[in-house]
C-alpha cells in the first residue's frame, strides 16, 4: 500500500525534529559538567539527519547562564566550536572561541566565597582606572580595590588600595590581603582548554575573551 505524500512529509520532518534534539543533547551533555550549569545548544541550519550521518557540524554555538569558569562563578557565557567532528574516541573541534560576562555582583560573590575571610558586600567597576570597588563591612565603612589584569594567560586580581571609614589602610594589611589573593598559584584552567586572550572592566562588569585551538568535547 502506498504512503500518502502528506505522511511521508510527517515522518520525515519528524525524524528531523528527533534528531536535532537528540544532536544538541549529546553536546549539552557533554559540556554542561565543565561549566556547572545547564548549556542551550544551537548547532546552525541544515538537516540534523545529514549532520549525524556526516558526523560533522561547521559551527556550534553554546549558551550558558551562571556558569562557572576558572574560579569565577555567575557568569554569562557564550562560546563558539568550529569544524566540530562527532567520530570516535570523542567528538571535538578544530577551535573555539569564548566571550564571557561576570556581573559586578557575581565578582562581589566570587571574592565572598574564595576563602579570604574578606566582608565583601557590595561591589563596583570603574572602567576609566580598570579596577573594582568592593564594599566591605556593615554599611560599606571599608572599600577594597582590586585590579584584574592578564598575566601570562592566566586572570590575576591584585588588591590596589583600602580604606575604612574614608581613612587610607596601607602597609601590612594590604600586603596581608594581596597574599592571601596569591595562594591561587596554580594556572586556572578554563573548560575545552581555553585561554584568556583579552581582558576588560566595564560599567556593569568584567568580561574576558578567550580562545583554543584543537580541543575535545568531554565530560570533565
Amino acid at each position: 500500500m502506498a504512503i500518502p505524500v502528506t505522511a511521508l512529509l510527517v515522518l520525515t520532518a519528524g525524524a528531523e525534529t528527533v534528531a536535532g534534539h537528540v544532536l544538541e543533547s549529546r553536546i549539552a551533555d557533554r559540556t554542561a559538567k565543565a561549566f556547572g550549569t545547564r548549556v542551550e545548544v544551537d548547532t546552525g541550519s541544515g538537516p540534523a539527519l545529514l549532520k549525524i550521518l556526516d558526523r560533522h557540524l561547521d559551527r556550534v554555538t553554546l549558551s550558558a547562564d551562571n556558569a562557572r569558569l576558572g574560579g569565577l562563578s555567575g557568569a554569562s557565557a557564550r562560546i563558539t566550536l568550529n569544524d566540530v567532528h562527532l567520530g570516535k574516541p570523542a567528538p571535538g573541534a578544530a577551535e573555539v572561541s569564548a566571550d564571557i560576562i561576570v556581573p559586578a555582583d557575581a565578582l562581589a560573590a566570587t571574592v565572598r566565597d574564595s576563602g579570604q575571610n574578606l566582608p565583601v558586600g557590595t561591589a563596583r567597576t570603574d572602567p576609566a582606572t580598570g579596577t573594582i570597588q568592593l564594599g566591605l563591612g556593615a554599611g560599606g565603612t571599608g572599600q577594597l580595590t582590586l585590579k584584574p589584569a592578564l598575566v601570562d594567560g592566566r586572570v590575576t586580581i591584585t588588591a590596589t588600595a583600602l580604606q575604612f571609614l574614608g581613612r587610607t589602610v596601607a602597609g601590612p594589611q594590604l600586603d596581608r590581603i594581596n597574599e592571601r589573593l596569591a595562594t591561587r598559584k596554580k594556572p586556572t584552567d578554563y573548560p575545552l582548554g581555553l585561554k584568556p586572550t583579552a581582558l576588560a572592566v566595564t560599567p556593569t562588569g568584567l568580561t574576558l575573551h578567550l580562545a583554543a585551538g584543537p580541543t575535545t568535547l568531554n565530560h570533565s
